[in-house]
């Protein structure tokens, strides 16, 4: 009797192992869902009222979110010298500019522009601009930011997607290139170990064991050399295109994978029904499984060729690899949503082009912030037009 559940478990790992190695060799039979049809009609007004959307709701976003926060705090009493430029009306400014790409000194001249479609009551340089990059000034009132376009955009959606990307310091390097570039050398590395018969097999196991102690899975660090990239990574709803949760760095020594908690607790404390989460391979391992347990997340996670239905310990592995297994249609259905991340990015990276300005961590940190507020608005301009059901609006009074 237990020889006979032993080769059907056998059988069953087998033809897991099979399944995953003929998706990701491209030859697994797969019927492609239909693709969602666009009403173009709506699709282009969205576009001609883009910008004029955008502001406006610019406005209402930055001036709720301030309210909120001078609702919760006290009034500290005026020191001497001249009162500083409310925040809320450099946040408006700062999110302008990174929503056309331009320069502080630029963004004052912008100011004078739009200065009645933002409510602007104030007057300030672009220093002023430039100081409120600090994130003891500004990170408060953008954080507020990030949660409301999220309140109004992401409150009904149950599906993410997780995903790294990174933006240039210098427009002389390219993120997918060095991506490429540091694949490249790994596959070298590895071939000339092989051919040199080197066997490290005593030190791994035993490097893996401290690893597992530690509750870590090892991964590589971002590529490319100290100051020429900022990364992140970033969670997508699949249906709205609106960013749940990110993280930040130009820390090179950092991997994407070290961010994975930070990302997916921003995102369920910004997306109430957010259930499932889709990633590629590198997330494919227990201790991101693990972290998903507690809040009954759904992982789809596409794992190695010679995975096993192990658990040690995470149930939620197991179950996410026996669902594969026994429907690899309906699941790679689901899996496939995984590609909305990478769209994201795709989307960052067109709209807005430009190199990262700042030189400071912090102020690079804030920066990319503004970059991905600016989406989250964008997204729900479009969204009012083309899927006004997914929306929120009437925390805007709209």
């Amino acid at each position: 009797m237990t020889q006979t559940m032993s080769a059907k478990r056998r059988l069953t790992v087998k033809k897991l192992q099979e399944t995953v190695l003929s998706i990701r060799k491209g030859k697994f039979s797969y019927t492609e869902k239909e693709q969602k049809k666009i009403d173009f009609t709506k699709y282009n007004q969205a576009q001609i009222n883009e910008i004029a959307d955008l502001l406006e709701i610019m406005r209402d976003i930055v001036d709720l979110s301030n309210q909120r926060i001078q609702q919760k705090i006290t009034a500290a009493p005026k020191g001497p010298g001249r009162p500083s430029a409310p925040i809320k009306d450099v946040m408006k400014v700062q999110l302008m500019e990174t929503y056309f790409g331009v320069s502080d000194r630029v963004s004052e001249g912008f100011l004078r522009l739009f200065r009645e479609k933002l409510g602007i009551s104030s007057d300030f340089s672009y220093k002023t601009i430039e100081r409120s990059y600090d994130p003891v000034r500004s990170e408060e009132l953008l954080d507020e930011v990030f949660k409301l376009t999220n309140e109004i955009g992401n409150s009904k959606e149950k599906k993410f997607s997780i995903d790294g990307t990174g933006d240039p310091c210098t427009m002389k390097v390219n993120y997918e290139s060095k991506r490429a570039q540091q694949r490249k050398q790994k596959q070298t590395q590895a071939g000339k170990e092989k051919e040199a018969g080197k066997e490290k097999e005593a030190g791994k196991e035993k490097e893996a064991g401290k690893e597992k102690e530690a509750g870590k899975e090892k991964e590589d660090a971002f590529p490319g050399k100290k100051h020429d990239f900022v990364y992140s990574v970033l969670s997508i709803g699949t249906t709205t295109k609106i960013i749940g949760g990110f993280a930040t760095t130009d820390d090179h020594s950092r991997g994407e994978l070290s961010f994975f908690k930070d990302v997916v607790e921003e995102t369920l404390g910004n997306c109430p029904r957010f259930d499932t989460l889709c990633g590629d391979g590198i997330y494919a391992n227990r201790v991101a499984c693990a972290l998903l347990e507690e809040p009954e997340v759904t992982p789809l996670f596409l794992p190695k060729s010679n995975v096993t239905f192990r658990s040690k310990g995470v149930p939620l592995w197991k179950g996410m690899l026996y669902s594969l297994a026994r429907n690899p249609q309906k699941w790679l259905e689901s899996y496939h949503d995984r590609s909305i991340s990478e769209t994201g990015n795709s989307m960052l990276k067109r709209r807005e082009p430009t190199k990262i300005r700042k030189k400071l961590s912090e102020r690079k940190g804030i920066q990319e912030a503004l970059k991905f507020n600016v989406h989250n608005i964008r997204q729900i301009c479009y969204l009012r037009y083309l899927a006004p059901n997914l929306l929120s609006t009437s925390i805007l009074g709209d």
